[in-house]
């Protein structure tokens, strides 16, 4: 009967490891996450939003967030300000996904980029476009969740932010907040978790 008490902790326990759960969360108030900005002018910042109008600043009649989703900071291609013209700005980190499976990017994005046919806001994934904004969260933050399975195991894994801009038409951009990804341990974790677990359980006999 214990052997078979045993058996059941340890399967409730490898339950409750299989469970999704978060392997990477910012929100962005005490720093910028582990993500690096670079890019033809600069545009991608962290900081507070404070609501600036597009055309109040001499661009197009757009507009951005006040403070953050949660909190106040925030990534932005331009905080208070537009994005430059011309730009290609990339917001990037590399990941670990070894032993990783079942994986999920979210965030929430204020977008006021007019379109997704000349001002460009998407999420690279290793050189694979997984997400292209249309422009227009309709002056709200939306979330956005993404599947990353196809990347799992992988001990190298690049996120990217980019932003892309016509020499045309300056607007408040592109925000980003309280980015997340989502994990189970891969089968073999597990494995090696329950045969870990038996032979705990034999010693202690």
């Amino acid at each position: 009967m214990r052997n078979a008490m045993t058996v059941v902790a340890l399967a409730g326990a490898a339950s409750v490891a299989a469970a999704q759960s978060t392997v990477y969360f910012s929100d962005f108030e005490a720093d910028g996450g582990g993500f690096t900005a670079s890019g033809v002018n600069g545009d991608w910042e962290r900081g507070i939003p404070v609501g600036a109008d597009g055309s109040a600043l001499g661009g197009f009649a757009s507009s951005a967030p006040v403070g953050g989703f949660s909190g106040d900071f925030v990534w932005g291609t331009g905080i208070g300000a537009l994005h430059g013209v011309g730009s290609d700005e990339q917001l990037s980190q590399n990941f670990d996904f070894s032993g990783l499976t079942d994986i999920s990017l979210s965030f929430q994005e204020w977008s006021d980029s007019g379109s997704s046919t000349f001002d460009m806001a998407s999420v690279i994934v290793n050189g694979d476009q997984l997400y292209l904004s249309d422009g227009d969260s309709m002056d709200a933050w939306r979330a956005v969740n993404l599947d990353l399975n196809a990347y799992a195991g992988l001990s190298s894994v690049d996120i990217t932010f980019n932003f892309t801009s016509t020499t045309v038409v300056e607007r408040t951009g592109w925000y980003i907040d309280d980015v997340e990804i989502r994990a189970v341990p891969a089968p073999a974790s597990l494995a090696l978790l329950g045969l870990g677990g038996l032979a705990a359980a034999r010693r202690r006999r």
